[in-house]
């Protein structure tokens, strides 16, 4: 068993997916102790947070693969519910319309602008106690737009789907920069890296490279 596969066994992945935009959020938690990463809370946050009191986990951090709602709507009460610090790419606080997201009819309850505990760039570590996550940052969706790589399993978010790619018609989108990001830094990853993407099921790179239409590997 190589060290990639060991980590994926102390390792679960629950993903909860909103009734509304379809969004992945990911709780990732450790098998041999009751810490838990959060990925992407958004519109279903009130779930997430209900299986954490359930499993009585401790939320060690909230990671945010960009700055769309439907992303990071759920963060501001999973904080306050954890008290995790929260770790984002800068680039993407300048696309957050705070007072826009609060008048929306689907804001969750307990919406409330959130601070950036943790600035996040290319290829820095976070430590998950005694677990590496990888950054990997990947604009074109957004200019904030990052990965989290924990050994073959990678957090893609809006970057790169299953046969799909992130739009780029929205402000920060650039289709130059996305096909650049997934070519030269997705797909340069181990072909047998599972994508959890941040809408639709899961992925892998090897599959991808053959059969995605948008971005062949060559």
């Amino acid at each position: 068993m190589t060290s990639a596969e060991a980590l994926r066994e102390k390792l679960e992945v629950s993903i909860f997916a909103d009734d509304l935009f379809g969004e992945n959020c990911y709780l990732i938690r450790r098998r041999d102790t009751n810490a838990a990463l959060i990925v992407d809370p958004g519109l279903q946050v009130e779930r997430v947070t209900r299986q954490l009191r359930a499993d009585r986990l401790e939320v060690d951090r909230i990671l945010l693969t960009h700055g769309h709602i439907d992303h990071i709507a759920g963060v501001s009460s999973l904080h306050t519910e954890t008290g995790a610090p929260v770790a984002m790419h800068p680039d993407d606080l300048a696309i957050i319309d705070w007072d826009q997201i609060a008048q929306l009819r689907f804001a969750p309850p307990g919406f409330a602008p959130f601070s950036v505990d943790t600035e996040l760039a290319h290829q820095m570590t976070i430590a998950f106690q005694d677990i590496s996550v990888g950054v990997l940052h990947t604009p074109g969706h957004t200019e904030g737009s990052v990965c989290f790589l924990l050994g073959l399993d990678c957090f893609a978010g809006d970057t790169l789907f299953q046969r799909g790619i992130g739009r780029t018609d929205l402000p920060g989108g650039d289709m130059r920069k996305i096909v650049f990001s997934i070519r030269n830094v997705l797909y340069a990853l181990p072909p047998r890296t599972i994508v959890y993407p941040g809408h639709g099921p899961r992925t892998t790179i090897e599959e991808e490279k053959l059969l995605n239409p948008f971005v062949p590997a060559s």
